[in-house]
């Protein structure tokens, strides 16, 4: 099995991975350029290929990040919850594996993070498996979706509707009341927000694969969230809603009119996006009768290495989450995306 690094677009990697059950769109080899033009993150794409060196049996997309909060480390993939190895047989995952660990020592990095939902087989793999993604089969279509949910997110539904709250679906043009209302929802969280060129760069790299979606009061956004589809999975990556406005249920509203449109356009599954098992965001997707699936993130740590995660659920970190709290919104609004840089 030959392992080669990608050295730019390749049409037969991008339908390799298009064609593979469970792809996301992180898989993709534009992602990792689009990250080193955002960010400056340079990409390694391991692509492995069969007997004859021509066809593709699997792919692993690595994300080189070095900074003083991280240190040096490989992430599959960064900026995004999925990644890991995408294989279509045991020996191009094998093989995968093996030269992300030989090209770990050659940059000197401290930890390959694999980003999967399902496990890695390899001994000796530190592991973290404290978040979960919910998911909501799609294919029965949009009446029997909607009945599948619990009375009450039906209710609170048309209530929003009768509040008069109104959804809108777009691309780029919604990009300023989304960003607006995402960095006002991650310092809430005491967490710093990306800068707004990713999402920019990620509609301008993905174009017909990410939408925008606002709900408005009168001429004020009120929720808004970001969409990519891809492979037949529609994911929520960020949304927000304004606090002052929850007992008009806008955010019950953002996710029917996501689910809906996205049943309407042929996927089979809507991913409510990475949640902390017991936290507010899991039990609130939790009523709209989602399906938890445990993500397996797992690190090859360089000997003499140990686990150290980058998240505002560590105890570490929780004075910095409050002290983000409680900076100034514009203040945090300007460093986010300077500090943002520095948490793939």
């Amino acid at each position: 099995m030959q392992v080669d690094i990608l050295d730019g677009p390749d049409p037969q990697c991008d339908a390799f991975v298009s064609r593979t059950p469970g792809s996301r769109l992180a898989h993709l080899p534009a992602w990792g350029r689009m990250v080193q033009q955002v960010f400056g993150h340079r990409p390694y794409y391991l692509v492995a290929r069969g007997q004859d060196g021509q066809d593709i049996e699997g792919v692993l997309p690595l994300t080189h990040v070095k900074t003083w909060l991280t240190g040096s480390v490989l992430v599959s993939q960064a900026f995004i919850d999925y990644g890991g190895i995408l294989a279509a047989n045991d020996s191009a995952r094998d093989a995968l594996y093996h030269r992300a660990v030989e090209l770990a020592g050659e940059l000197g990095c401290e930890s390959v993070e694999f980003r999967n939902i399902d496990p890695l087989p390899y001994e000796g793999l530190a592991r973290r498996d404290d978040k979960v993604t919910l998911l909501i089969p799609l294919e029965d279509g949009v009446e029997a979706v909607w009945m599948s949910f619990g009375a009450s997110v039906r209710k609170q539904t048309r209530k929003a509707e009768k509040h008069g709250l109104t959804a809108q679906i777009g691309g780029a043009e919604l990009l300023n009341d989304f960003y607006s209302i995402y960095c006002r929802k991650m310092h809430e969280l005491g967490t710093p927000a990306y800068p707004r060129k990713m999402m920019q760069a990620m509609c301008e790299t993905f174009p017909g694969m990410v939408d925008l979606f606002r709900v408005r009061l009168e001429d004020v956004t009120v929720a808004a969230g970001l969409m990519t589809f891809f492979n037949g999975i529609a994911e929520i990556p960020w949304s927000g809603t304004l606090d002052q406005y929850d007992h008009l249920y806008p955010n019950r509203l953002l996710y029917w009119t996501m689910i809906e449109h996205y049943t309407k356009k042929g996927a089979h599954l809507f991913d409510f996006g990475r949640s902390s098992v017991g936290g507010g965001n899991y039990e609130f997707k939790l009523r709209w009768h989602a399906h938890p699936v445990p993500l397996n993130y797992q690190y090859w740590l360089r000997p003499g290495k140990e686990l150290s995660v980058l998240s505002p659920d560590n105890p570490r970190f929780r004075r910095k989450v409050e002290m983000w709290k409680k900076l100034p919104f514009r203040v945090a609004r300007a460093l986010g995306p300077i500090i943002a840089r520095q948490l793939p």
